[in-house]
C-alpha cells in the first residue's frame, strides 16, 4: 500500500513541475527519489526476516558440562560514566550489580566501570556496590532472582512467590530488601556528601588527596575492589571481578571523550584479564535477563557461524 502511494506520489511530482523555479523542483525530485530508494532498500530485510532462536540446553552440553573444566569464553563488561551527579550512582550501582550476578561463570566475568569524570563519589559508590554484593550476589543465584538489578526487582508489581518453593525465600527477601534500603542510605549519604566539595579538595579515608580532585590534570587510577584473594560472598565463594578505572588526563591533549575512555577499558582490561568477547553497557543500562550472556554465546560459539559474527546486539527495553 505505501509502495502504490509512493508512485502516485512521484507521479503527480514528476509530472507538475515548477516552472517559475525549477532549479529548485529539479533539485528537490532528485532528493525525494534518494530517500524514497533508501527507504525501500530499509524494507527488503523486513519482507524477509531471519528470525533464530537461542538453544541454552546446547550451549551447556557443548561447554559447561558438570563434572569437567568450563569451556564458555570469558567476557569483559564495560560500564562508561562521565558525572555521578547527573548519572545518579545509585543506578550505576544497580547496574553493577545486574553485572556481578549473571547467570555465568564468575571467573569468566570481569567488570570494568570508567569514571571519566575522576570523581571520589563513584569510588565510594563502587566501594559499598562491592560489599552490597556479597550479599545481593548469593541471594540472586540461590533463588533464581529476575530481574538482578535490585531497585528494579523490588519495584515490580507481581507475585514474588510465583515459582518459590523455598520455605525460606520469604525470610530471606525480607532481610535483603532490608539491607538494599540501608544500602540506598549509604550512597544517598555519600551523594549529599559529593553537593559541595572542601575548599582542600577531597581526601581519602587514609588522609591522602584524591588524585582527581582537578578532574583535567590527574594521573590514571585504578582500584580492583572484587576478583582478588579475599574478596569472597556471605557464603564463602568467588565473585565476578569488579574494577574502577579512571584514566589519565593533562592539559593539551585531546581526550576523545567516551571513544577515549572506551580505549582506556581496553587497554586496562588487555593487562588484567584480556577476555575475548566485551559487553559495552551505559551506566543507566542494567540487565534485564541474567542468561543473556549466555544466549549471546549461542551466536559467538557456535561451530558453524561464530567466526563469522563480529557483534551481537540486544534490544532495548525501556523501564517507566
Amino acid at each position: 500500500m505505501r509502495l502504490v502511494i509512493l508512485i502516485f506520489f512521484f507521479r503527480f511530482r514528476i509530472l507538475t513541475p515548477a516552472e517559475d523555479a525549477y532549479p529548485l523542483w529539479l533539485i528537490s525530485v532528485i532528493c525525494e527519489i534518494w530517500f524514497a530508494l533508501s527507504w525501500i532498500l530499509d524494507q527488503f530485510p523486513k519482507w524477509f526476516p531471519i528470525n533464530r532462536e537461542t538453544y541454552l540446553d546446547r550451549l551447556s552440553l557443548r561447554f559447561d558440562r558438570e563434572g569437567e573444566p568450563n569451556k564458555l569464553a570469558p567476557v569483559d563488561f564495560f560500564v562508561s560514566t562521565v558525572d555521578p551527579l547527573k548519572e545518579p550512582p545509585i543506578i550505576t550501582a544497580n547496574t553493577v550489580l545486574s553485572i556481578l550476578s549473571v547467570d555465568y561463570p564468575v571467573e569468566k566475568v570481569s567488570c570494568y566501570v570508567s569514571d571519566d569524570g575522576a570523581s571520589m563519589l563513584l569510588f565510594d559508590t563502587l566501594a559499598e556496590t562491592a560489599e552490597f554484593a556479597r550479599r545481593w550476589v548469593p541471594f540472586c543465584k540461590k533463588y533464581s532472582i529476575e530481574p538482578r538489578a535490585p531497585e528494579f526487582y523490588f519495584n515490580q508489581k507481581m507475585d514474588y512467590l510465583k515459582d518459590k518453593v523455598q520455605a525460606t525465600f520469604v525470610k530471606d527477601r525480607r532481610a535483603m530488601k532490608r539491607e538494599y534500603e540501608e544500602f540506598k542510605v549509604r550512597i544517598n549519604a555519600l551523594v549529599a556528601k559529593a553537593q559541595k566539595k572542601p575548599e582542600e579538595g577531597w581526601v581519602m579515608q587514609d588522609g591522602s588527596p584524591w588524585p582527581g580532585n582537578n578532574t583535567r590534570d590527574h594521573p590514571g587510577m585504578i582500584q580492583v575492589y572484587l576478583g582478588s584473594e579475599g574478596a569472597l560472598d556471605v557464603e564463602g565463594k568467588e565473585l565476578p571481578k569488579l574494577v574502577y578505572v579512571s584514566r589519565e588526563k593533562r592539559p593539551g591533549y585531546q581526550h576523545h571523550k567516551k571513544a577515549g575512555a572506551m580505549n582506556a577499558l581496553v587497554r586496562v582490561s588487555a593487562v588484567l584479564t584480556n577476555a575475548p568477547f566485551l559487553l559495552n553497557l551505559d551506566c543507566d543500562h542494567y540487565i534485564n535477563n541474567s542468561k543473556a550472556v549466555r544466549e549471546a554465546m549461542c551466536f559467538l560459539m557456535d561451530p558453524q557461524f561464530g567466526k563469522k559474527l563480529c557483534y551481537v546486539q540486544f534490544p532495548q527495553r525501556f523501564d517507566g
